[in-house]
């Protein structure tokens, strides 16, 4: 009986620590495949201010989608930027397809910036980012880690990179995120200039590592040896 109890109480502990490797270590993985589109925001400028290379990894390194890493200057071809108005966000939204549904824990978010200081005011600076398990009924997403607010993106001389702003947030089941209540940074008089724009954003997922997967395995064959010598 008492190698019994002892073996037992082994056990246990072994269980503990099993348990809190399965609930840490979890990996911080890519959402590929992710398309993008507006409404009642007025068109994109030009044709080449595109708003799928907001989601392709274009202006990346490698021009490959990824949630680290400086963006290049933003421009035609790896940015997007609605076309002037009063208010070009306002009343309007941005909303991502994931492309399936995923365990949403965060995302990376590369503002407006490069050669002008009037660039990087046209960058998204409020937002309301909501969510969506099947595309119809809306979630506003809140808690530790969500912005309301992004960080206005840089400028100089020769024109800046982009630096990456990464937020975290508890993980939720997603196949949508919305952007609404949008403004800009302001500073434009009338409809000259006054755009809304981004250059780059990068959505993340929660899987388990495979450290948690091979505890828990170990846990169930530490149970079947237990079973055994009681």
């Amino acid at each position: 009986m008492e190698l019994t109890i002892k073996t037992l109480v082994l056990s246990t502990a072994t269980f503990g620590l099993m348990l809190g490797v399965a609930q840490n270590a979890q990996a911080a993985t890519l959402i590929s495949g992710v398309t993008a589109a507006t409404t009642n925001i007025p068109g994109q400028s030009s044709p080449l201010w595109d708003l799928n290379d907001t989601v392709n990894g274009k202006g990346l390194p490698g021009n490959t989608p990824s949630l680290t890493g400086n963006h290049l200057p933003s421009n035609t071809g790896n940015s997007w930027r609605s076309v002037e108005s009063l208010n070009p966000g306002a009343g309007g939204n941005i909303t991502f397809s994931l492309n399936g549904s995923y365990n949403l824990s965060g995302f990376t978010f590369w503002n407006l910036g490069g050669n002008g200081e009037a660039l990087t005011r046209q960058g998204i600076k409020n937002v309301t980012i909501q969510y969506s398990n099947g595309g119809t009924t809306w979630i506003t997403l809140s808690g530790a880690g969500v912005p309301s607010m992004f960080a206005q993106g840089t400028f100089g001389s020769p024109a800046t990179s982009q630096t990456p702003q990464q937020f975290n947030f508890a993980p939720v089941a997603a196949t949508h995120v919305r952007f609404t209540n949008l403004s800009n940074f302001g500073g434009f008089t009338g409809i000259a200039n006054n755009r809304i724009g981004f250059s780059e954003i990068q959505f993340a997922t929660e899987i388990p590592e495979p450290s948690s997967l091979l505890a828990l395995l170990a846990f169930g064959l530490a149970g079947v040896s237990l079973g055994k010598r009681i």
